[in-house]
């Protein structure tokens, strides 16, 4: 009898910590989000490609934000971007942070950002990265992000990211 209750109070530890864990998730992805919350969102591994002369050519891809909620809706979290970068194919792009926006749709997990940037020669560009949440862990969200971008040589870039989101102060 002994050996019976040794497991059962062991898996009954399990769950009562497994309880405990959604608690500390992502606030976007828990609801517990309000007007001013601050996010980063940066890159774990990213890349580029390109199909030039007849040949892929690949690069890596980076994207730094960061961005704060202006909304909070039943449905959907608005941001505005305060700063970033996205860089690949030995380029890095500035964003232009008073026109950039964000939303991130609740029902579906997934978001979208965009707006102008200005490439390394000067010229103004347009960005429009799309993602979706992938994995909620304690202190963020792992997410997939994508765009299809022209660059200034009107060369059109695949990129695909696996990004992390978390609450910053």
């Amino acid at each position: 009898m002994q050996t019976k209750r040794l497991p059962l109070c062991l898996l009954t530890l399990c769950f009562i910590a497994l309880g405990a864990v959604p608690a500390l998730a992502d606030s976007i992805a828990t609801g517990d989000v309000v007007v001013g919350d601050r996010y980063a969102i940066t890159t774990m591994s990213g890349e580029a490609r390109a199909w030039v002369s007849g040949s892929w050519l690949v690069s890596e891809a980076d994207l730094q934000l960061r961005v704060q909620v202006t909304y909070v809706g039943p449905h959907n979290i608005i941001f505005r971007v305060l700063s970033g970068t996205i860089q690949f194919n030995g380029k890095v792009y500035a964003i232009v942070a008073s026109g950039w926006r964000g939303d991130y749709n609740r029902d579906s997990n997934t978001c979208v950002y965009q707006g102008p940037a200005i490439v390394p020669s000067g010229q103004r560009t347009f960005f429009i990265i799309h993602g979706i949440d992938t994995y909620h862990v304690q202190q963020g969200t792992y997410m997939r992000m994508w765009s299809v971008f022209r660059d200034e040589d009107r060369i059109v870039w695949r990129i695909d990211l696996q990004t992390y989101r978390f609450k910053i102060n």
